[in-house]
């Protein structure tokens, strides 16, 4: 699996690389930034992000003057963020960063050690077991209190049936979108990557396996679904009225961002 998550995915297929490569690491894109600003909310001191990837999220907390570690298995992951690390400590020494290579079955941190842990997009990367373990892991070596943050796209329901209505709409307007709709997607987003996709009713079930004693939810549209089966505006409009009418996020919205509390 680890060839998988090299620098080509990294820089060509996960989300978020053209805000890394235009500013040198400093801009989150908009998935990060709103994950970055659920944490910021709670204020904490001590941040783990598990699967880091690139390590700009890391970067941000650090910058903002928290103790940040970044973890991920792949050592590409761990080489482009060290190498981000080495860019911006010169401007702030006083940074408290790190990246480690570690998987997330097996964290190599004390219990009751961090107040805050982020997992975002890499739910959806992992086999049920790994993910299972995985939270019981983040569930050990968060403080109590402490709040664990996930964001994973597509949601399953949402693929399942949202894109149908996609393609229903689009016919509907003289469009003929794909077939396989879910084969007409980047790579980065195929079944290689995403063998293990999720619906809040899944990550609930999971999450209180794990320990944690309480999970909130919420649903947000993910614009590249749209825009990249309908193209124009027009079609989004419609959508929204669709939205309106039919508030059913579990089937219209991609993305689950979830904390979960220990």
């Amino acid at each position: 699996m680890k060839e998988l998550y090299n620098d080509t995915y990294f820089f060509k297929e996960c989300e978020g690389y053209r805000d890394f490569l235009s500013s040198g690491g400093i801009k989150l894109s908009r998935r990060l930034s709103y994950v970055y600003g659920k944490v910021y909310a709670k204020k904490p001191q001590k941040v783990l992000d598990i699967g880091c990837g690139r390590g700009e999220l890391a970067l941000a907390f650090a910058l903002t003057g928290w103790q940040a570690t970044g973890a991920d298995f792949s050592p590409d992951s761990i080489k482009i963020s060290s190498a981000l690390k080495e860019k911006w400590i010169k401007s702030s020494p006083q940074m408290k960063l790190d990246y480690i290579q570690c998987d997330a079955v097996s964290l190599p941190f004390d219990d009751d050690v961090f107040d805050a842990i982020i997992m975002s997009d890499l739910v959806e990367h992992l086999s049920d077991e790994r993910l299972e373990a995985a939270f019981s892991e983040a569930f050990r070596v968060l403080k109590k209190n402490g709040t664990l943050f996930i964001h994973t796209s597509p949601n399953r329901i949402f693929m399942r049936w949202g894109l149908a209505v996609y393609k229903i709409l689009g016919l509907l307007n003289g469009v003929h979108m794909p077939k396989d709709m879910r084969a007409a997607l980047p790579a980065g987003l195929s079944r290689q990557y995403h063998i293990n996709e999720q619906t809040v009713f899944s990550l609930r079930r999971k999450l209180l396996k794990a320990g944690f004693s309480c999970a909130f939810f919420e649903f947000k549209k993910n614009p590249h679904y749209v825009y990249y089966f309908l193209k124009e505006d027009r079609y989004i409009r419609i959508l929204n009225r669709i939205y309106r009418f039919l508030p059913l996020k579990h089937v219209f919205f991609a993305d689950i961002f979830a904390e979960a509390v220990k």
